[in-house]
Formats: structure tokens, C-alpha cells, sequence
């Protein structure tokens, strides 16, 4: 007896461990088997295929069903990045793949994290790490999607409404995660999408992308920027809202067609377009690239959409930081002609905006633009949320690490992802503690759809009648109503933009 409760033991312990053979962790996805490594105490998949590469006649095409394979296949290296002018760093049309990091591989059913990484949709990568994810017994995905041009690209030539590639690059993600996600050991039926910057309007964006209906259960959109103002297609229907010096948006098409004139002289069509140099397409873009409003996957800018109420109901988190507009100069908007598009209200924006003002003429618009860009963004879609029976939670990072004092006038934009994600590994006790804090509240969300838990300051959701905030800083507060004045002028002058 004793001699079988071993032997029952043994195989119930191979039967715990049978996706790891020789310590080299195995999932089979409905594409095949893949083998991985271990990292930091987490299991890792990279480079996951997850659509054929959008080359030849499928570039400026949905993502297509990726083939499936016979034997395993080894997932222990980042695939390729999308194209970018970034030196240095291994860039390809072929760039859609995934990566996946797990504590465990058995059938637990951990809640799903999927980050959508930032870079203006003109550059930036998913080939980063995410065990500190799944250190918290949370499944990580991370992923690429296609950027500039060949991400969101409307043209006359082009046959079908289609222009957001990029963000249908995101769906097919998500139905992958659908499909496989369960032999990582994560719940199809839990999975939170966040990003940050470009990837927090991702999110934004997916919240109105009726493709993108079911594929998600909860949403953070870290400064994200659902209210910026968008060009249209030709297959869009309604009147486009102006831009944001209320001003016309030229269409969609006559940007893209200007685009390509800088690269070429030749005839634009579409054999033409397709064998343009990819490299040389996404260097001819200037400031950042914006998705498109193109009557498929987005019907109208992600602002106005939650306004209708036509977001898809589940909870959301959304917030920024107190000094965004350190990204304004790669925006490709300079701090004259954003000063320009005041106009009449410029008295009134030196007048909310004097400390700024006072320290410079560049530091007063660039503090403007990134309240107008983001926070403004946060304000009114979580007076969308109130739509829709989910609720909202918003957030406002105001936190200065010791080593920056007196050189940082607020938190930069980009730094809420770096606390949450990485500031564990911070020589700072301060920057450590304010990473765990978030940490915690990100993931009780990801497994309730509610940040709150005892173990933390109550953080109350999000209502037109008591606006509630949670201030990260040195010490966490709840705070009614932050940047109350700046955003009551901010939305008034982007209800006359999109009324």
C-alpha cells in the first residue's frame, strides 16, 4: 500500500507538471506547441505568431488567420518589432507576435492582463518583460501591432473601409487570447486590456470597436487621449468635429496621399503602394501617428462615442499625470502654432495656467497641452462612463522620486507605467512603495473589475456628482474635483470643437 500511494503520488505529480518537460515549459495552442523558458520565477512565450505577416497583398489588409504547425516550435525569443524609425532596434512588416508570461500552467484560471504598448502608434514595442505580471499570479500578454502608416492608412486606392490595421492587429490579439489563453492557465472569461499613451488610446478605442464586443471584461486606459481630435475617411458618415484650433480636419485620404508624396512621385496605386519601402513610408510620417475614423472599426473620436453611451459596458479605469505635456514635442505640434489655436482664450489659459506661465511662455503651453490632451481625455470618459451601468475609476499621478526634486516641475508623461511596472526595481523606497501601491490597485481590478480591497485606501468610483479622483503621491489622498478649473475650461472649449 504504501509502495502504491507512492507511485499514485509520482504520477499525480507528473500530472501537475506535464507542461514542463526538462524544464523547458510546453503549451500546446490551437496553432500547435510551443516551448518557452523560465524567467524570474514565471514561465515565458515570445514571439507567438498570431497572424500571417502583412506583407505583399496583405499589407494595409486585416490580420490574417496564421497557419498552423506541426512539431514545437520554440517561442524563447522576441519576434521582430513593427517598423519604426528607431535606431537599433530589429524592425519588420513581419512583427505580429505575441508574447505570454504565466506563474503556474495548470487550469486555474487566473485573471488575463493584456498591455498594449505606447509610442504615438509610430513606434514603440511589446517585446518587454511581464513577470512582475505574473509574480502576481496574473497572466501576462503582451504584443506588436502595426505602426505610422502601415498601421492606420486611408487611400483612395485601398478597396476596402478598412484604415485601422493597427487596431485590428489588437482584436485579432484578443481573439487569441480567447482561443489559447486557458493552456497558460488564464480565464478567457477575465481578461483586462491596458496600456499607456498610444496604448491607453488603444484601450480608449477598443471600448468603441464593435469587433472588439466581448473580447474583454475590463479596461485602464492610462493617459490615454479619447477626446484628441481625429481625421475621418471617406466611408465615415456624419460630419467630422473640428480640430482642435476648430479649424476643419482635412480627410483622412489627403493625408495619407500627401504622406506618400514624400516618398514617391509615381502614381498611387495600389500595386504602387505595396511596393513602397517600408522604412521609408514610416519615416515620412511627421509628429505622431492618429487612428482613423473610418466606418468599420471606429465610427466616431472614442469621446463622443462615450458621451452616446455607445462604449461597451464594463468597468474602467482612466487617468494621467501632472505634467503630460513633456510629450509635446514629439507630437509633431509645436508650442507656437498649439499657442495659436487658443486664440481668444488665451488670457484665460495664462490666467488657470500662471505658475507655468510665470517660469515660461514653452512651459505654460506644454503644462496646457498635456491637460488638454490627456487629463481632459479621462475627465469626459468618465463622465461617459455614466452612460452605462459599469463604473469608472479615475487616477492622477503628482509624484516626484528624490532624485528629481527641483528639476521635475510634475510626473512626466510615461512615468505612471514605469511605477506600475517597474518600479520594484527602483534604488528609491518611495518610487518601490508607490509601484506596489498601484501594482495592487491594477490587479484587484483585473480579477474583480473593482480596485478596492481592505488592504488600501478606498478608492471610490467615478460620478458626475462627486467627480473623485485618487492622487498617487508621497501620500495617496482622495481628491473631489482635481484640476476642477482647467478642466471646466478645457471641456468647454471641446464642447465647441465637437458640438
Amino acid at each position: 500500500m504504501q509502495r502504491l500511494s507512492i507511485i499514485i503520488a509520482a504520477v499525480f505529480a507528473v500530472l501537475l507538471s506535464a507542461h514542463v518537460v526538462a524544464d523547458v515549459p510546453q503549451v500546446e495552442t490551437k496553432q500547435g506547441k510551443f516551448s518557452g523558458t523560465v524567467e524570474d520565477g514565471a514561465y515565458a512565450f515570445r514571439g507567438i505568431p498570431y497572424a500571417r505577416p502583412p506583407v505583399g497583398d496583405l499589407r494595409w489588409q486585416a490580420p490574417a488567420g496564421v497557419s498552423s504547425h506541426d512539431g514545437v516550435r520554440s517561442a524563447d525569443v522576441f519576434g521582430a518589432s513593427c517598423v519604426q524609425p528607431r535606431p537599433g532596434l530589429e524592425t519588420s512588416e513581419d512583427c505580429l507576435f505575441l508574447n505570454v508570461w504565466a506563474k503556474t500552467l495548470d487550469a486555474g484560471k487566473h485573471p488575463v492582463m493584456v498591455w498594449i504598448h505606447g509610442g504615438g502608434f509610430r513606434g514603440g514595442t511589446g517585446n518587454l518583460g511581464g513577470a512582475v505580471l505574473a509574480q502576481q499570479d496574473v497572466v501576462g500578454v503582451s504584443f506588436n501591432y502595426r505602426l505610422g502608416p502601415l498601421g492606420f492608412f486611408a487611400h483612395e486606392s485601398l478597396p476596402g473601409k478598412q484604415a485601422n490595421f493597427g487596431l485590428l492587429d489588437m482584436v485579432a490579439v484578443l481573439e487569441w487570447v480567447q482561443t489559447n489563453i486557458a493552456e497558460f492557465g488564464g480565464d478567457p472569461n477575465n481578461v483586462t486590456i491596458f496600456g499607456v499613451s498610444a496604448g491607453g488610446m488603444a484601450v480608449d478605442l477598443l471600448m468603441v470597436t464593435e469587433q472588439a464586443r466581448g473580447l474583454f471584461h475590463r479596461a485602464i486606459a492610462q493617459s490615454g487621449y479619447g477626446t484628441w481630435a481625429l481625421p475621418y475617411s471617406r466611408f465615415a458618415t456624419g460630419s467630422a468635429p473640428l480640430d482642435f484650433d476648430y479649424s476643419p480636419l482635412p480627410r483622412a485620404e489627403a493625408m495619407s496621399a500627401e504622406l506618400v508624396a514624400r516618398v514617391t512621385a509615381k502614381e498611387q496605386s495600389l500595386r504602387q503602394l505595396r511596393e513602397l519601402d517600408a522604412m521609408q513610408l514610416a519615416s515620412a510620417l511627421r509628429g505622431f501617428q492618429v487612428p482613423i475614423v473610418d466606418g468599420h472599426s471606429l465610427n466616431a473620436e472614442p469621446g463622443i462615442l462615450f458621451r452616446q453611451g455607445k462604449q461597451h459596458d464594463v468597468p474602467f479605469m482612466t487617468g494621467g499625470n501632472s505634467n503630460e505635456g513633456t510629450v509635446m514635442g514629439g507630437s509633431g505640434l509645436g508650442v507656437e502654432q498649439f499657442a495659436a489655436s487658443f486664440a481668444s482664450d488665451t488670457a484665460r489659459a495664462k490666467a488657470l495656467y500662471k505658475e507655468d506661465f510665470a517660469h515660461d511662455e514653452a512651459s505654460g503651453w506644454r503644462r496646457t497641452f498635456g491637460d488638454n490632451r490627456y487629463l481632459l481625455s479621462a475627465y469626459q470618459l468618465g463622465l461617459g462612463m455614466t452612460t452605462v451601468s459599469s463604473r469608472a475609476w479615475l487616477y492622477y499621478v503628482d509624484f516626484i522620486p528624490t532624485a528629481n526634486q527641483g528639476e521635475w516641475i510634475g510626473t512626466p508623461h510615461g512615468m505612471d507605467s514605469f511605477f506600475l511596472l517597474r518600479g520594484h526595481t527602483s534604488d528609491d523606497p518611495s518610487v518601490r512603495q508607490l509601484g506596489d501601491r498601484m501594482l495592487h490597485y491594477w490587479v484587484n481590478f483585473a480579477r474583480t473589475g473593482n480596485p478596492n480591497d481592505a488592504k488600501q485606501m478606498h478608492w471610490p468610483a467615478f460620478t458626475a456628482g462627486a467627480p473623485d479622483w485618487l492622487v498617487f503621491s508621497q501620500a495617496d489622498s482622495v481628491v473631489s474635483g482635481v484640476l476642477a478649473e482647467k478642466l471646466k475650461f478645457l471641456s468647454d472649449r471641446y464642447d465647441r470643437r465637437t458640438r
